[in-house]
């Protein structure tokens, strides 16, 4: 992985010098200098050369009219200046000196101009000296009037190569900067596959850790469901041969052995992605209160009081299994960790859209270090030597409940004083006359009397052990461990007036592959047996 990104750093730097390269390159092909260097000045030399023959002709017109003397020297600066501009040696007359032979012919054109200056420097000069020397000038002027067309036309001929070999320059820089981005894009494209395939390998061993978490979680709650069943027994038949204080402790220890299992269990399928959200219209003040109600009869805490600080009556649209869920760790957690004093839990609709829960405390605290990895699973921020229980699963739990319901959460908490949890929730409101009726806690006999019961789980020991549990509660039960032998008997008659099947036997049907759930459906409804 660090050689890969090592070659995509240096990929990236010889990208960047062949970008600034090329970008240079191209500015120097189209500076002012450059161009002044390769096409000359503005006006051309042919146009220059034309100015000092025009400037000599007059002058020599000048000098065979009655003029002053003093004209004739105006008249022959003007001409010396017009001389200057393709005689001086500069960059703008480099190319008409590269010319050959005129060097020559404006040294003698030069000279001969001084010495008309030398005469006109006289009060009386000789005009008709003065009137040969120009005559002599004149058949050099046509020589340089040509050397300057030849000038131009090399100058041309240079500016068309230097524009060719530029031009070449920045295709060679932009080739190899396109080969280099496709070389960057290559490597890219590679070291993001081999990622890809590792994402998926570790994807693929969450998957396999999760099946196991859940298998192992489906195999021990079974074994549990069977000692507490037994337990259930024995205390109802309990003779004086155990004392009940330590069927109490017993059943204690599998209950909270049965939670954590259940949280392994539940942060597995969160993690795996397979909780579904199942909203429905309910009362409010019912999850809370149920939730909170369930918590303070499982620790019970002298020193400690729990309050809610509301009275909310509203018919929300949500999960209420997943909700109760959140409120019930939230409010365990804070009663855990809170030696004595009060728990409060607030809950309020912000503007008809947000469910907002605020689960206060006055417990030890959370350090503000740990606060960010309090949601990372199997994580606990408190000492090794406390004798809370568990093993950190909760908050990652509600955590991933809360994802799943597109709200989220907020842990405040300074230590020794205690800690603020508050949970936002998008809601959906709703009229009272939608909320799921809630299930009476009365006995099932009460209601139905003696209820005919068929108890299918593909484990014998768990279908044995519920059973015996319902028997000694007063219902006739028949049991089995085959779908086959229980379709038989569904079919020949009716068990009750209601039946529910356990996840559990509901998923060793599903699994037999020559009977399908939908094809029991069909079958047992017609005999009107649910």
């Amino acid at each position: 992985m660090k050689k890969n990104f090592f070659i995509i750093l240096v990929a990236l730097l010889l990208l960047i010098a062949f970008t600034v390269s090329s970008v240079v390159k191209y500015t120097s092909l189209l500076s002012e200098k450059n161009l002044y260097t390769v096409a000359g000045t503005q006006e051309n030399y042919g146009f220059s050369v034309a100015k000092f023959i025009i400037q000599l002709n007059e002058l020599y017109t000048l000098i065979n009219s009655d003029n002053t003397i003093d004209d004739v020297r105006l008249k022959f600066d003007i001409l010396y200046s017009r001389l200057n501009v393709i005689y001086v040696k500069s960059e703008a007359t480099a190319p008409l000196y590269k010319q050959q032979g005129y060097e020559e012919t404006i040294d003698s054109i030069n000279k001969k101009l001084e010495d008309i200056d030398g005469l006109l420097s006289h009060n009386h000069p000789d005009y008709k000296k003065i009137s040969t020397i120009i005559a002599d000038i004149k058949p050099l002027t046509k020589t340089v009037t040509n050397l300057a067309d030849m000038a131009e036309i090399a100058q041309r001929n240079d500016a068309l190569k230097d524009f060719r070999s530029k031009r070449q320059q920045l295709w060679t820089l932009l080739f190899i900067t396109g080969g280099l981005i496709s070389l960057l894009l290559f490597v890219l494209f590679i070291y993001i596959s081999k990622i890809n395939r590792l994402l998926l390998s570790e994807r693929a061993a969450f998957a396999s850790k999760n099946a196991f978490l859940g298998m192992v979680g489906h195999e021990l709650r079974t074994s549990l469901q069977a000692i507490v069943s037994i337990i259930d027994v024995v205390t109802n038949n309990l003779s004086g041969g155990i004392k009940s204080g330590q069927i109490e402790r017993l059943e204690t220890a599998v209950s909270k052995m049965e939670r954590q299992l259940n949280d392994l269990a539940e942060f597995a399928k969160i993690d795996n992605g397979s909780v579904e959200i199942k909203n429905t219209y309910n009362s409010l003040q019912a999850i809370v209160t149920n939730a909170v109600q369930d918590c303070i009869a499982i620790y019970e805490k002298k020193d400690v009081t729990v309050k809610i600080k509301n009275n909310n009556d509203a018919v929300i649209f949500t999960d209420a299994l997943r909700l109760n869920q959140v409120i019930e760790n939230l409010t365990s957690n804070a009663i855990k960790y809170t030696e004595r004093g009060e728990v409060n839990v607030d809950y309020f609709i912000e503007k008809g859209k947000v469910l907002n829960i605020v689960i206060s405390d006055t417990g030890k605290g959370i350090p503000k270090d740990k606060l960010k990895f309090i949601f990372k699973p199997f994580t606990r921020v408190v000492d090794s030597k406390s004798t809370v229980p568990g093993f950190g699963m909760g908050l990652a739990i509600v955590a991933g409940i809360i994802r799943l319901l597109k709200g989220t959460i907020h842990i405040s908490s300074e230590v020794n004083v205690g800690t603020t949890v508050t949970v936002r929730i998008p809601i959906k409101l709703g009229d009272s006359s939608l909320a799921t009726a809630e299930v009476s806690a009365s006995a099932p006999g009460d209601v139905f009397g003696v209820l005919s019961l068929l108890v299918i789980d593909d484990n014998e020991m768990a279908c044995s052990s519920l059973s015996s549990l319902l028997t000694n509660a007063g219902y006739i039960v028949e049991a089995t461990t085959s779908p086959e032998r229980a379709l038989e008997k569904l079919l020949r008659k009716p068990y009750g007036h209601c039946c529910k099947v356990s996840d559990e036997a509901a998923f060793c049907l599903i699994q037999r592959p020559y009977i399908s759930k939908t094809l029991l459906t069909r079958r047992i409804s017609p005999r009107g047996s649910p």
